[in-house]
């Protein structure tokens, strides 16, 4: 080889050498810093873009609300009963605060009317929504709900709720000016807490595990180991035959209001997240 062309080469070799450490120099003070979306598992990150400085993992990757079913039913003179079962597949994180919008249809997948409201839901819970004595002029053919603003929080030292439903009864009522039937139980309250304010799904099924009527209540004030009696009425002739009842109970922990102070003024374990 040419002394020439050695001389070239070695050139070229200094260059490639300047350049390569220009791009490094522009590359280190042009370069972005870490951040919670810069799709780089950086910064001490448990997984890309999640945990350590960043948002949990877990809240990251949260699941949405599951929709089990939704029914309506037909009372009488153009009233509706709408019922929905909805679970949270996620074990640490539940909401005090869900907007849900019930959607009603006709037969033609018409849209009939929307009704709205708002929830909470616990983790890794399965409840029920309710709405009674909706009017609507037209056949109800199917409904549905969404969801939207829900309010992810993760509770602290969270064991589910504890309430026993005892004597569970349903029955037809002599005078008609009280109602029709009532359905009546006895709430317990055997959970560490004392609430102000406990929430009633109650739900009639026939021997097909048809759902035939539903209806709703609330106890006010539930201290610890305490017992509340509690009736629900209905007012119409309910289509079907009653083979059992369901009670589901159910309360707020997310609501600072909900908790009956103690008399030390201690603060809830549930309110500490």
């Amino acid at each position: 080889m040419s002394k020439r062309i050695i001389k070239q080469l070695i050139i070229a070799l200094v260059f490639l050498v300047i350049l390569a450490c220009i791009i490094a120099l522009v590359y280190y003070f042009k370069k972005p810093e870490p951040s919670c979306f810069d799709g780089i598992k950086n910064q001490e990150e448990k997984e890309t873009d999640c945990g350590g400085p960043c948002l949990s993992c877990e809240l990251v990757n949260i699941e949405p609300l599951k929709v089990l079913w939704v029914k309506t039913i037909s009372n009488k003179d153009g009233f509706y009963d709408l019922a929905a079962e909805i679970k949270n597949p996620n074990q640490n994180y539940g909401s005090g605060n869900i907007d849900y919008k019930f959607k009603l249809y006709d037969y033609n997948d018409n849209l009939i009317s929307e009704y709205s409201g708002t929830t909470f839901i616990l983790p890794n819970q399965s409840k029920y929504l309710i709405k009674t004595k909706i009017e609507s002029s037209s056949s109800i053919y199917k409904a549905d709900i969404s969801f939207t603003n829900i309010e992810w929080e993760k509770p602290f030292d969270y064991h589910p709720l504890e309430f026993a439903v005892q004597q569970k009864e349903y029955y037809f009522l002599n005078d008609e000016s009280l109602g029709v039937s009532q359905a009546k139980a006895v709430l317990v309250n055997k959970t560490n807490f004392d609430f102000e304010k406990i929430d009633i799904d109650v739900l009639l099924f026939d021997s097909l595990n048809n759902l035939i009527a539903v209806n709703n209540t609330e106890i006010r004030t539930l201290p610890v180991n305490q017992e509340r009696d509690f009736i629900v009425t209905w007012f119409d002739k309910i289509n079907g035959q009653v083979s059992f009842i369901k009670v589901e109970p159910e309360t707020n922990i997310f609501d600072s209001d909900n908790y009956i102070p103690t008399k030390a003024g201690n603060t809830e374990e549930f309110q500490e997240y």
